[in-house]
């Protein structure tokens, strides 16, 4: 007759065990939560920077566009013109400023006027174009 050697009783994890590898992982985990909210709030202030930098663009474009169009002195916007915007872009402050522009990037005789369009959001600067126009 052939004697079989008794097997060993398979080994697994306790109760015990899983709990503390549970815990582990749990504590480990924490740091990594905390960065996926500081990704979101820089997301959230990226966000709000290429909006104003849109807003920017367009006024300077909507300007570049009535130059083009109707002339040099249609272009021309009060000195210091301060928009609240609304809709969409409630929070967002749009400031457009004019003056005269005398430097070497005024072409010879010709008239310059340096344009500065400045996009506030919540009272923090978030966007600026500063462009030049100059009547040929």
């Amino acid at each position: 007759m052939k004697r079989y050697a008794p097997q060993p009783a398979a080994r697994g994890f306790t109760l015990l065990e899983l709990v503390a590898v549970l815990l582990i992982v749990a504590i480990a985990s924490v740091p990594l939560f905390s960065l996926f909210s500081q990704a979101g709030i820089g997301l959230l202030g990226d966000e709000r920077i290429q909006t104003a930098t849109q807003l920017a663009q367009e006024r300077a474009e909507t300007l570049l566009a009535i130059r083009r169009n109707r002339g040099y002195a249609d272009a021309e916007v009060s000195t210091n013109l301060v928009e609240n915007l609304t809709g969409d872009y409630a929070g967002y402050t749009r400031t457009t400023t004019i003056t005269p522009f005398a430097g070497a990037a005024c072409p010879g005789t010709a008239v310059c006027k340096q344009v500065a369009v400045s996009v506030d959001q919540a009272g923090q600067p978030r966007a600026a174009v500063t462009f030049v126009l100059v009547d040929y």
